[in-house]
C-alpha cells in the first residue's frame, strides 16, 4: 500500500493568528515623559487617603501599641476565617494554605492581610505581586482585604510607579484601588459585587 501525504488544512484560528502576525505594525519608541511636569506639591499621605476613600476604601494608621493582627481583629471582631502573609501571623491564621487542595476552599475567607511595596496617591491604588501573593486568588476571594503599606513607599503618580516596578522580577502583579465594585446595573454603585466587600490600607 502506498501512503498518500495530505496537507493539513489551516483552521480559522490559525489563519487569523498567522495573518495578524504577518501584519504587525512597526514598533514605536515609548515617549520620554518629564514627571516633574506633574508635580503639584500636594501632601502624599493626605492625597492617597482621600483617593482611597473616594473609591470606597479606608485608610488607618498602625497603632504602635499593638500588633497589626490585634488591630485588625478589633476591626473585624466577628471574623472566623483569617489569613495573613506577614511575619508572626501564626496565631492569627486559621487556615493553612499548604493543606488546600484547590483555591475554591478559600471561599469562606473572612479577613486577609497582605503587605504592599508600593502605593499611588493619584488613584489610591496599591500594588500586589507574586511576592506578596502565595495564591493569586487571595485578594479577590476574601470578604475583607487589609493591605499594610509603608508611608515612604507612596509615590505621587503612576509615572513614578512604573519605573520602580520595571526593576522588579514579577510574573504576576495587579494594582488594587478600593474594594470590589460595579456600576453596570442601572448606573447604581454596588460595593463588594464580585470580590472583597471592604479594603483597608494600614499605613506604617
Amino acid at each position: 500500500m502506498i501512503g498518500i501525504k495530505t496537507e493539513k488544512k489551516m483552521t480559522s484560528r490559525e489563519n487569523i493568528l498567522s495573518r495578524a502576525k504577518a501584519n504587525k505594525p512597526d514598533l514605536l519608541e515609548l515617549p520620554v515623559i518629564n514627571v516633574e511636569v506633574f508635580a503639584d506639591g500636594k501632601d502624599l499621605l493626605e492625597e492617597f487617603t482621600k483617593k482611597v476613600e473616594v473609591v470606597g476604601g479606608n485608610v488607618v494608621e498602625q497603632n504602635v501599641s499593638e500588633t497589626i493582627f490585634s488591630q485588625v481583629s478589633k476591626m473585624y471582631p466577628d471574623a472566623k476565617v483569617n489569613y495573613a502573609t506577614l511575619e508572626g501571623a501564626g496565631d492569627f491564621n486559621t487556615v493553612s494554605l499548604e493543606a488546600l487542595k484547590k483555591p475554591h476552599e478559600l471561599e469562606n475567607l473572612d479577613v486577609l492581610i497582605l503587605e504592599s511595596i508600593l502605593g499611588v496617591a493619584e488613584n489610591g491604588a496599591v500594588w500586589l505581586s507574586d511576592g506578596q501573593l502565595p495564591i493569586r486568588v487571595l485578594p479577590f476571594i476574601t470578604n475583607h482585604l487589609v493591605i499594610v503599606l509603608k508611608k515612604e513607599n507612596i509615590v505621587p503618580f503612576l509615572h513614578q510607579a512604573y519605573p520602580i516596578l520595571a526593576k522588579k522580577d514579577n510574573d504576576f502583579g495587579v494594582f488594587i484601588s478600593g474594594p470590589s465594585k460595579t456600576a453596570d446595573i442601572e448606573q447604581s454603585l454596588v460595593i463588594g459585587a464580585h470580590g472583597a466587600m471592604t479594603l483597608t490600607v494600614v499605613l506604617k
